[in-house]
C-alpha cells in the first residue's frame, strides 16, 4: 500500500516576531511643549527689574511641566528637559534681581533718612532779619548781633539759610553760613544799604564725603 502525499498540503504555521518595546514610535510631548514656552516667557521677563515676578509665576510651572514631561515613556524629553532647565534658570534670575533692587532700596531709604547736626550762622554789624528753614516750616528773628542755630536734621531735608541787614545802615554788612556735622557746605556774605546774604543746601551725599 503507497501513502500519497499532497502537494497543496498548508505550510506548518510559525508565531508572528514579536516586536520589541524599542520599536515603539515615539509620541509627542505635551508637557514638555508646555514647559518649553512658560520658561522662554519666564526668562524673558526675569531680566526685567520689577517685572521679574512674574518669572516667580511661570518658572515653577515651567519646572513642574518640565518634570512631568521628562518622566513620560515613549514621548520626546528635550523640549521637557530645556523647559524646566529654563525655568529654574529664570528663578535663580528673578531672585538675584530682586536681592539687587531690595538692597538698592534699603540703601537709599538710609541715604534719605540719615540724620546729621546743622549748624546756622549769621554774621553782622547791626540790627538784622534772620530766616531759616526748620522741619516745621521757616522760622524768622531780628537779631543786633552774630547768631547761632543748631538742629537735627535728616539727608533729603533742604537747608535755607538767609540774612538781610538795616536799611538805614548804609555800611551794613552781612554773611550767612551752614555747617553740616561741622563741615562748610555754603557760605554768602553781602554789604551795602539792606545788604542781603543767602545760603542753602541739603545733606544728600554727605555720608559719601
Amino acid at each position: 500500500m503507497s501513502t500519497f502525499h499532497s502537494q497543496d498540503a498548508a505550510p506548518a504555521a510559525y508565531p508572528a516576531p514579536v516586536q520589541p518595546e524599542s520599536s515603539q514610535p515615539v509620541r509627542g510631548n505635551g508637557f514638555g511643549i508646555t514647559a518649553l514656552v512658560l520658561g522662554i516667557v519666564a526668562i524673558v521677563f526675569s531680566f526685567i527689574p520689577v517685572m521679574g515676578v512674574v518669572a516667580f509665576v511661570l518658572g515653577p510651572l515651567a519646572v513642574l511641566f518640565g518634570v512631568l514631561g521628562a518622566t513620560r515613556k515613549v514621548a520626546r524629553k528635550g523640549a521637557a528637559v530645556a523647559g524646566l532647565v529654563l525655568g529654574i534658570l529664570s528663578i535663580v534670575i528673578a531672585a538675584i534681581w530682586l536681592a539687587v533692587l531690595s538692597a538698592a532700596v534699603s540703601s537709599a531709604d538710609q541715604a534719605l533718612n540719615s540724620e546729621h547736626k546743622v549748624e546756622y550762622v549769621i554774621t553782622t554789624n547791626g540790627k538784622a532779619s534772620v530766616s531759616y528753614w526748620t522741619a516745621g516750616g521757616t522760622s524768622n528773628e531780628d537779631v543786633t548781633a552774630g547768631w547761632k542755630k543748631e538742629q537735627t536734621v535728616k539727608n533729603s531735608e533742604f537747608l535755607h539759610l538767609s540774612v538781610i541787614g538795616d536799611f538805614a545802615n548804609a555800611d551794613a554788612a552781612v554773611g550767612c553760613e551752614i555747617l553740616l556735622d561741622g563741615k562748610s557746605i555754603a557760605k554768602n556774605t553781602g554789604t551795602g544799604q539792606g545788604a542781603m546774604a543767602t545760603c542753602s543746601g541739603s545733606g544728600l551725599g554727605s555720608d559719601k564725603k
